[in-house]
This record gives structure tokens, sequence and C-alpha cells, in this order.
């Protein structure tokens, strides 16, 4: 019943929200279809296979609130990421709520010490076109980004109980740079964390955690296919090295195609 009710509100908020818009509001529902999904360095499956990642989001001036999404075509994966921004000028502040874990416990519950989810922070900033250099800092502050956890930085056996609880603060820092139709990104996380350490008890427990490492380097071709007068198809490549990918030999390099619906 609960459960019912949840959806119930949700529907009603999404009708009023519709009712209610205004000319300057807008709605985006856009998608894309990459050969494989990669995260900020990392193969998110768990094998490489293509991924289906819409967006559906409603803007009112400088806020923006909406879902992306992730599926595999095999039913192996599903992820759900709701999220909500603030644009001023060149700067933007985003807090997302990533939600991959849903083995864990209902999607409903947030509890910190039983969900799935993770909420990060972000700030990003966009340069002018004299300098298209990007800057985004992104830190993880509650949720299932915790020490103790499985695929969280840290050896579970030199983790106290009272440490295995306490949040990692996994932090990623990507620069980017565009030039014409190539962007190039260099990404890095400055401390022990999700990015660089969460395969350390699978694959060996008797390594040291990892700092500082670069784990996101490379870069994405895009360009416009003209099908029709009317119609064009986004796409692009993107290569992907991973330096700090000794855990496992799927995560040193990514070549991933994407198409733009």
């Amino acid at each position: 019943m609960k459960t019912k009710m949840k959806v119930l509100a949700i529907t009603a908020f999404i009708v009023v929200g519709y009712a209610t818009l205004k000319a300057q509001d807008t709605i985006k529902a856009t998608a894309e279809l990459v050969s494989h999904y990669v995260w900020r360095g990392s193969m998110a499956t768990g094998s490489p296979t293509p991924n289906f990642q819409p967006t559906f989001a409603y803007g009112h001036g400088p806020f923006e609130i909406g879902v992306w999404g992730s599926t595999d075509f095999v039913g192996s994966y599903k992820e759900v990421d709701p999220y909500i921004s603030y644009g001023v000028g060149s700067w933007k502040f985003t807090i997302t709520d990533y939600s991959w874990n849903f083995g864990r416990a209902n999607y409903f519950n947030y509890k910190n010490s039983e969900t799935g989810h993770m909420f990060e922070g972000s700030i990003g900033y966009t340069g002018p076109s004299s300098l298209p250099l990007t800057v985004s800092v992104n830190t993880m502050f509650y949720g299932f980004d915790q020490k103790g956890n499985g695929n969280m930085p840290g050896n579970k056996s030199n983790i106290s109980a009272t440490d295995s609880t306490k949040q990692a603060y996994s932090t990623y820092i990507e620069f980017g740079y565009t030039k014409g139709m190539a962007s190039f990104f260099f990404g890095f996380t400055p401390m022990a964390s999700y990015y660089n350490n969460y395969g350390v008890t699978k694959w060996d427990a008797t390594a040291d955690k990892k700092s500082f490492s670069i784990v996101n380097i490379g870069a994405t071709i895009s360009r416009t296919i003209k099908i029709t007068d009317s119609f064009s198809l986004p796409v692009r490549a993107t290569l992907v090295l991973n330096p700090s990918a000794t855990y496992s030999r799927n995560d040193f390099a990514h070549l991933v195609f994407g198409i733009t619906f």
C-alpha cells in the first residue's frame, strides 16, 4: 500500500507540474545508445554490453530537475539517477542520487546504513568560447559510499567496525578542453576512494590502499550525420584510458561508440 501511495504521489506531481508549465519552462527527453557503459574510467556493467541511456528533465530558469538512467539489453543491469541542478553564469551546482545497487535494499529505503543509494554533490565550471575549458569537482557524501563496503576503499581486515561505516567521501575531479569536433578530458581522484580501491578486497586482499590516482584520460570525437533535410543523427567515439585499473584487465582501455536520439 505504501509503495502504491508513493507511485500515486509521484504521478500527481508530474501531472501538476506539466499543467503549470510556462513559456520559459523546458522539458528535455533524450536518449543515447552506447556500445558499452563506461563511467569515469571504469566499466559500469559486469561485461561490455550495449546500454540504452535515456534522460528526462524539467527546466525552469537556472533550475533543472531530472532523471538519467541506463539499462542493458539482457536485463542484468539497471541504473536510475535522479538529479537537481542550478546554473549561474559559468557555474553549475548539482546533487545526484546514484542508484545502481538495487539488490541492497528497497529503492525507497534511504537509511544510511542500509540504502543502495549514493548522494553526490558537484560543482562545475565552463569557460568562455575563447578558453573552452571545463572543470568539475564531485564528492559522494551520503549512502552506500562507505569504507566497509565490499566495493569501497580499504581492506576489510584492516578496518575497525567503527570505521567501516564511515563515509569514504569518494571524490572525482575532471578537467576538459574542447577544440572543434574533439574534446579531451583528464580525470583523477585525490585520495583512496571508490574510483581506485573498489576492487582491492576482491582481487588482492593484501594490496595497499591507493591514494591519488589518474583514472580517466582520453578524447571524444563528435559529429552529426545528416540523414534527411530535417533529421540529423549526433554520433561520437570516445577513447578512455585508466592507468590505475590494476585490479581488472577490462578497465585499462575502452573504445566507446554512441548515438544520440
